[in-house]
């Protein structure tokens, strides 16, 4: 059964060969997976697009339009020192050196602990973004998590 996001259809053709993509531990799994993967890359394409970002239908002028999208759309919290103590407090076993079982200082993990903080915000934001897209969008022939509203917890 072919998919629609707004007026552009996402085949069954298109979802079988996205599946290799999508390794899981039974064929209706991996479908699913692959079905979300390409609905998600068409909400994104179709928001670049309207955003005047995407004039080109190349596959690496969609990747960059996708990127200047997100930049544009999605803002992100400062990992900042105090965040990531206090992250660090709140989760000193992680820290643990293998060879010793002492806990690392602060000192030593901070950065990873930065890195890891704006990753994790990075994703949640693209995760209620592509939310907010959805809920904006007529999908048919997937069930797609949505928003209906931009505020989105």
């Amino acid at each position: 059964m072919p998919i629609f996001v707004n007026d552009v259809e996402i085949t069954d053709d298109a979802v079988h060969r996205e599946m290799q993509y999508h390794p899981a531990s039974h064929v209706e799994e991996a479908q699913h997976k692959a079905a979300q993967a390409l609905v998600v890359q068409e909400l994104l394409r179709q928001a670049a697009r309207k955003a005047g970002l995407l004039q080109d239908d190349t596959p690496t002028a969609e990747d960059t339009a996708i990127d200047l999208l997100l930049q544009q759309e999605i803002s992100l919290p400062d990992a900042d020192s105090e965040s990531c103590h206090r992250y660090y407090m709140q989760n000193q076993v992680r820290f643990t050196d293998k060879k010793t079982g002492e806990i690392l200082p602060f000192s030593l993990v901070e950065s990873r602990i930065c890195d890891y903080m704006r990753a994790r915000s990075l994703r949640t934001g693209i995760s209620q973004y592509i939310r907010v897209l959805a809920g904006q969008a007529r999908i048919a022939g997937f069930d797609m998590e949505a928003a209906d509203s931009p505020l989105v917890q």
